[in-house]
């Protein structure tokens, strides 16, 4: 279960995780575009929190708000085999 945590420079309440529609309303983009961007890695991707449940950390959303036409995302790089 994830638990929100409190913004100490804002004072006010930073969820743990933002769903889709806190990403819409916060980046101003639609959910197809998202999506182009996730899939051209122009755009953090989700984080799966069970289920069907998906979400982005502040700090993946604030590195695309700092940057948005410069961001790329960080390949995950496959694990060895042994």
């Amino acid at each position: 279960m994830t638990t929100p945590r409190q913004d100490n420079a804002a004072g006010g309440f930073q969820p743990a995780f933002y769903r889709m529609k806190d990403v819409i309303r916060i980046t101003a983009l639609s959910r197809p575009t998202l999506y182009r961007r996730i899939a051209a890695g122009r755009f953090p991707p989700p984080v799966k929190l069970g289920g069907r449940a998906s979400g982005w950390t502040a700090n993946a959303l604030q590195a695309w708000i700092d940057n948005p036409s410069g961001y790329v995302a960080e390949t995950m790089e496959d694990e060895p085999t042994p």
